[in-house]
């Protein structure tokens, strides 16, 4: 385990040297074992080679400035450089920009001194914060960084970029618009982007750091609160004091402000503003459950008025989602243990895709927090202090970049110091000219931080007033939705965002490349992190062709029961009830009435239908459900009392085909009066044949698909995407070997 220790000093004095005072102690479990609330990722933090935890148990971060250089770039990974001029370096905040930032400067031998409030995150103990999306550009910064942590954070985390993603109506859950963040990392050499424990992510860092710096460079229970600046009278040299709550003072030749959005260096900077509220609250959660499209989707955001939802593969058989929702600040109307009713009331006219996620998710582990920006600022440095981060350009989540530029901050920062020292060593100078190196950092990193901050916002607001169909919002009006027309606003703005979001998606992931091409890092694709649910030569079709997409999904089609809707629609109080029903219910548990096979499926009251309904509207052969190719259909044999596909009665002996989520009903149409036989079908019951096992509670259905490991008995959140045995040859394929090599090695 790694042990994180604190001394007591007094109040009065500067940290400049070791201290063995102990006051405290905190346990940092072996590869965060312990991460908080369903972390989703594996439980063994991998370790470069030849380097297994075993040989390591603790790691001590002592309150006190680091050791001199030459002491702290002696890590376990042997001596470091020494930099052409010393630098020493405190910084506030452990999160993933200061453990960034601490991570680079180490690397290149410079003295760093980390100052943290809490480590719990780091430990995975206290509120869980979820996973966070690495996307293409901080994985090449960080590469470029140190690559054996980015080798880690590669094993550790979940990839997303390798699959189909996108915009979905979530109402209909039909794409809007795909977009493809595979291509534009590879053709410029860079990874596929990623999602990881934040706490795993924080804790690879940390560990880097004392790999690189040794035993006493983060430093716990210190709240930095305040910064001088200090000329020393005798030799003219200047520092910058760290100041922090308990009166405690670390000093070093640059302070570098990474803590967080409520930053206290920040304020002292420029000011006390108040941070933006997006008007929008976020729900979490993380499920144990496998779409039965995951090998070729990893994540969606469904558009929607005033709320919008997001899906995304985690790894290790779970789904992470956020609903937001437009509201006030300060959860007045969050009631203890009812989230998921709220929830699904909320979104319980949406796609069974968003549904079911939020059903699958248990009400203890559904979080809530209000969403906060910070409006860009131009002012990033003050003599000796700098910004990075959060503390800098807090953003909106829903790019999913504001780790991403923390960590190019990071990279930044790094190579002006670097560059800065070079041209004081040339100069024949002792010290680096630091205010010259942190206004460098601030011109290079201000306009793409603040562009990528507008695109933050531009999305938060496209999620958010999305409309499906005209009479949306209208408030008298909002009857016309049941025509179903489309929105103009929806028409007109997809072909305008097909055609943006290539350019702005090659500029976000591939725009930063020209700084990363001053490191050593190699610009290469990695084979690995070719798509495995699917042929990559296929890619591009599956991006243009929705057909295509669902014909590669490892799924196989099935009937759900599904409560039937009154003719004329539900009552408030019969809403609410069908709503607490939903939320009370979890999709994993769900009977499957029929499977859709090679062989078809019969619906009736005859004795031998494969779906045997024994209600008085259902005629003795009544449908047919039969796949034909690779499509699924359902035909009506001339039934009394019709099929209905989503409300519209079939031609009799016509046939419509299916797509998931399509409502079928088997007699008794929802708009016709019936009397006598419909009037008896309405309480009416419905067996399943033996075959199908178990009872169904009327003659309406839902259309879904079930993953193939399901079938197969895996169960819920065990799917495991690189075991399947397509993938291994998919990857084999990538990578030039024989698929005959890999199925004979098993």
């Amino acid at each position: 385990m790694l042990l994180l220790k604190a001394p007591s000093i007094a109040s009065s004095a500067v940290c400049s040297g070791r201290s063995d005072a102990v006051s405290q102690h905190h346990v940092l479990p072996a590869g965060s074992q312990q991460r908080g609330r369903r972390c989703m990722l594996p439980q063994q933090s991998p370790r470069p080679a030849g380097q297994p935890f075993a040989r390591r148990t603790q790691l001590v971060c002592s309150a006190t400035a680091a050791a001199p250089a030459s002491t702290a770039a002696s890590g376990s990974r042997g001596t470091l450089p020494t930099p052409a001029v010393p630098l020493k370096v405190v910084i506030a905040g452990a999160g993933i920009s200061g453990l960034s930032l601490a991570v680079g400067l180490l690397k290149k031998g410079y003295e760093v001194v980390v100052l943290e409030r809490d480590l719990t995150a780091i430990r995975g103990e206290g509120k869980y914060r979820g996973p966070i999306q690495v996307q293409s550009n901080a994985l090449g910064a960080l590469e470029a960084l140190d690559k054996a942590t980015a080798e880690r954070v590669y094993q550790e985390g979940c990839v997303t970029g390798d699959r189909v993603n996108g915009l979905c109506d979530g109402i209909t859950g039909d794409w809007y618009v795909k977009f493809d963040t595979y291509h534009p990392a590879i053709k410029q050499g860079l990874p596929a982007t990623r999602v990881i424990c934040r706490h795993t992510l924080q804790w690879i860092l940390a560990d880097t750091v004392r790999d690189l710096g040794g035993d006493n460079v983060i430093v716990n229970d210190v709240h930095v609160v305040d910064y001088a600046e200090k000329v020393d009278p005798a030799s003219g040299k200047k520092t910058v004091q760290a100041i922090c709550a308990d009166g405690r003072v670390f000093e070093g030749d640059m302070l570098v402000g990474a803590d967080g959005i409520w930053s206290k260096v920040r304020t002292k900077m420029v000011g006390h503003t108040e941070a933006f509220y997006s008007d929008y609250t976020c729900f979490t959660g993380i499920s144990d459950f496998t779409p039965p499209d995951i090998d070729v989707v990893a994540y969606r955001v469904f558009l929607g008025n005033g709320q919008y939802f997001v899906s995304s593969d985690v790894g290790g058989g779970k789904m992470q989602w956020y609903a937001f929702h437009k509201e006030p600040p300060g959860m007045a109307g969050d009631k203890e243990g009812c989230r998921k009713q709220r929830l699904v009331e909320l979104f319980g006219g949406w796609s069974h895709m968003v549904l079911d996620l939020i059903r699958a998710t248990p009400e203890e582990d559904i979080l809530r927090r209000d969403i906060y920006d910070r409006a860009p600022i131009f002012k990033w440095s003050e003599g000796r202090v700098a910004l990075l981060g959060d503390s800098a350009h807090a953003m909106q989540p829903n790019l999913g970049q504001g780790g991403c530029m923390a960590i190019e901050d990071a990279y930044q920062l790094v190579l002006e110091i670097s560059k800065g020292a070079d041209k004081a060593a040339a100069a024949g100078k002792g010290s680096i000219n630091v205010e010259e190196v942190l206004h460098s950092y601030f011109k290079k990193r201000v306009m793409r931080v603040s562009s990528i901050h507008g695109f933050a916002r531009f999305a938060a607001n496209m999620a958010s007033t999305y409309k499906s169909y005209l009479g949306e919002g209208l408030g008298p009006l909002s009857w016309i939705q049941k025509f179903k027309i489309p929105h103009p606003g929806k028409l007109a703005g997809q072909p305008l965002i097909k055609l943006s979001m290539p350019p702005m998606l090659g500029w976000i992931l591939g725009g930063y490349n020209g700084e990363l091409r001053q490191s050593d890092r190699a610009f290469e694709a990695r084979p690995g992190d070719a798509p495995k649910g699917f042929d990559p030569a296929d890619f591009d079709l599956l991006m243009a062709d929705d057909d295509a997409l669902l014909h590669a999904v490892h799924a196989h089609w099935v009937l759900v029961p599904t409560e039937a809707v009154p003719a004329g629609g539900r009552s408030e109080a019969q809403q609410a009830a069908y709503l607490r029903h939903l939320a009370a219910t979890d999709p994993k548990d769900e009977k499957v009435a029929a499977t859709i096979g090679e062989a078809g499926v019969v619906v009736g009251r005859s004795p031998g239908s494969g779906l045997l309904l024994d209600c008085p509207t259902v005629s003795s052969s009544h449908a047919r459900l039969e796949r034909q190719g690779r499509d699924y259909y359902v035909a009506d044999l001339g039934s009394q009392y019709g099929t209905f596909v989503n409300g519209r009665q079939l031609p009799p002996r016509g046939r419509a085909r299916l797509l998931p989520g399509d409502v079928l009903r088997f007699g008794l149409p929802e708009d016709s009066a019936l009397s006598g036989a419909g009037a008896a079908a309405a309480n009416c019951g419905a067996a399943l044949s033996s075959s199908s096992g178990g009872d169904c509670p009327g003659n309406v259905f839902t259309v879904k698909l079930q993953h193939d490991s399901l079938l197969a008995g895996a169960g819920h959140g065990q799917y495991r995407r690189e075991q399947t045995p397509a993938a291994a040859r998919a990857f084999a394929l990538y990578e030039g070997r024989a698929a005959e090599q890999v199925a004979t090695s098993g």
